[in-house]
Protein backbone atom coordinates (compact mmCIF):
# COMPACT_ATOMS: atom_id res chain seq x y z
CA UNK A 1 0.00 0.00 0.00
CA UNK A 2 1.39 3.42 -0.93
CA UNK A 3 2.42 5.53 2.05
CA UNK A 4 1.47 8.95 0.70
CA UNK A 5 -2.13 10.01 0.01
CA UNK A 6 -3.38 10.01 -3.57
CA UNK A 7 -3.21 13.59 -4.79
CA UNK A 8 -1.90 14.04 -8.36
CA UNK A 9 -3.93 12.48 -11.17
CA UNK A 10 -3.22 12.63 -14.89
CA UNK A 11 -6.31 11.85 -16.96
CA UNK A 12 -6.03 11.09 -20.69
CA UNK A 13 -9.37 11.39 -22.47
CA UNK A 14 -10.43 12.65 -25.90
CA UNK A 15 -14.05 13.51 -24.98
CA UNK A 16 -14.30 17.08 -23.70
CA UNK A 17 -17.50 16.53 -21.69
CA UNK A 18 -16.08 13.53 -19.85
CA UNK A 19 -12.82 15.41 -19.17
CA UNK A 20 -14.82 18.23 -17.61
CA UNK A 21 -16.88 15.88 -15.39
CA UNK A 22 -13.81 13.93 -14.22
CA UNK A 23 -11.85 17.10 -13.47
CA UNK A 24 -14.76 18.56 -11.49
CA UNK A 25 -15.24 15.30 -9.58
CA UNK A 26 -11.60 14.83 -8.64
CA UNK A 27 -10.84 18.48 -7.88
CA UNK A 28 -14.02 19.53 -6.10
CA UNK A 29 -15.10 16.32 -4.40
CA UNK A 30 -11.76 14.52 -4.16
CA UNK A 31 -9.62 17.63 -3.47
CA UNK A 32 -7.00 16.26 -5.90
CA UNK A 33 -4.73 18.03 -8.38
CA UNK A 34 -5.64 16.98 -11.92
CA UNK A 35 -3.80 17.31 -15.22
CA UNK A 36 -6.10 16.56 -18.16
CA UNK A 37 -4.62 15.54 -21.49
CA UNK A 38 -6.81 15.51 -24.60
CA UNK A 39 -4.18 14.35 -27.10
CA UNK A 40 -3.12 10.77 -26.44
CA UNK A 41 0.02 11.19 -28.57
CA UNK A 42 1.29 13.79 -26.06
CA UNK A 43 0.15 11.91 -22.95
CA UNK A 44 3.48 10.42 -21.86
CA UNK A 45 5.23 13.76 -22.35
CA UNK A 46 2.59 15.43 -20.16
CA UNK A 47 3.01 12.73 -17.49
CA UNK A 48 6.77 13.26 -17.35
CA UNK A 49 6.22 16.99 -16.81
CA UNK A 50 3.35 16.62 -14.29
CA UNK A 51 4.68 13.66 -12.26
CA UNK A 52 1.32 12.14 -11.27
CA UNK A 53 0.73 9.64 -8.49
CA UNK A 54 -1.69 7.77 -10.74
CA UNK A 55 -2.79 7.89 -14.39
CA UNK A 56 -6.30 7.36 -15.69
CA UNK A 57 -6.54 6.30 -19.33
CA UNK A 58 -9.57 6.12 -21.58
CA UNK A 59 -9.50 2.92 -23.64
CA UNK A 60 -10.92 4.22 -26.93
CA UNK A 61 -9.19 7.30 -28.32
CA UNK A 62 -8.20 8.33 -31.84
CA UNK A 63 -4.61 7.86 -33.05
CA UNK A 64 -3.35 6.12 -29.85
CA UNK A 65 -5.78 4.13 -27.72
CA UNK A 66 -5.36 3.69 -23.99
CA UNK A 67 -3.53 0.33 -24.17
CA UNK A 68 -1.03 1.85 -26.64
CA UNK A 69 -0.41 4.78 -24.26
CA UNK A 70 0.02 2.29 -21.42
CA UNK A 71 2.61 0.29 -23.38
CA UNK A 72 4.47 3.51 -24.21
CA UNK A 73 4.44 4.47 -20.51
CA UNK A 74 6.02 1.14 -19.60
CA UNK A 75 8.88 1.79 -22.05
CA UNK A 76 9.83 5.11 -20.38
CA UNK A 77 11.87 5.19 -17.18
CA UNK A 78 9.99 8.25 -15.88
CA UNK A 79 6.54 6.68 -16.27
CA UNK A 80 7.03 2.92 -16.02
CA UNK A 81 6.26 2.83 -12.28
CA UNK A 82 3.07 4.95 -12.33
CA UNK A 83 -0.10 2.96 -11.57
CA UNK A 84 -2.70 3.08 -14.34
CA UNK A 85 -6.47 2.88 -14.03
CA UNK A 86 -8.48 2.49 -17.21
CA UNK A 87 -11.82 4.21 -17.48
CA UNK A 88 -13.80 2.63 -20.27
CA UNK A 89 -17.17 1.83 -21.79
CA UNK A 90 -15.59 -1.37 -23.12
CA UNK A 91 -16.42 -3.70 -20.31
CA UNK A 92 -16.44 -7.24 -21.66
CA UNK A 93 -14.74 -9.69 -19.32
CA UNK A 94 -12.14 -10.55 -21.99
CA UNK A 95 -11.15 -6.90 -22.37
CA UNK A 96 -11.09 -6.35 -18.60
CA UNK A 97 -8.85 -9.40 -18.23
CA UNK A 98 -6.59 -8.06 -21.00
CA UNK A 99 -6.13 -4.77 -19.14
CA UNK A 100 -5.36 -6.50 -15.86
CA UNK A 101 -2.91 -8.85 -17.60
CA UNK A 102 -1.15 -5.78 -19.00
CA UNK A 103 -0.65 -4.61 -15.42
CA UNK A 104 -3.47 -2.11 -14.98
CA UNK A 105 -4.08 -1.24 -11.33
CA UNK A 106 -7.82 -1.11 -11.94
CA UNK A 107 -10.69 -0.51 -14.32
CA UNK A 108 -13.62 1.87 -13.86
CA UNK A 109 -16.58 1.39 -16.18
CA UNK A 110 -18.41 4.18 -17.96
CA UNK A 111 -20.88 5.44 -17.08
CA UNK A 112 -19.42 6.18 -13.65
CA UNK A 113 -20.67 8.14 -10.68
CA UNK A 114 -18.83 11.49 -10.39
CA UNK A 115 -19.56 11.49 -6.64
CA UNK A 116 -18.04 8.03 -6.19
CA UNK A 117 -15.05 8.45 -8.53
CA UNK A 118 -12.56 9.91 -5.99
CA UNK A 119 -13.32 7.11 -3.52
CA UNK A 120 -13.02 4.48 -6.28
CA UNK A 121 -9.56 5.79 -7.16
CA UNK A 122 -8.51 5.94 -3.50
CA UNK A 123 -9.68 2.36 -3.01
CA UNK A 124 -7.56 1.21 -5.97
CA UNK A 125 -4.64 3.32 -4.68
CA UNK A 126 -4.81 1.73 -1.22
CA UNK A 127 -4.95 -1.77 -2.71
CA UNK A 128 -1.62 -1.30 -4.52
CA UNK A 129 1.34 -3.29 -3.22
Amino acid sequence: MPQQPLNRICYVEDDEDIRRVVRMSLERIGKMTVEVVADSTRAVEAMVAFKPDLVMLDWMMPVMDGPAVFRKMREQTETMHIPVVFITAKASQTELDELRNMGAAGVISKPFSPKALPDQLRSIWHSLP
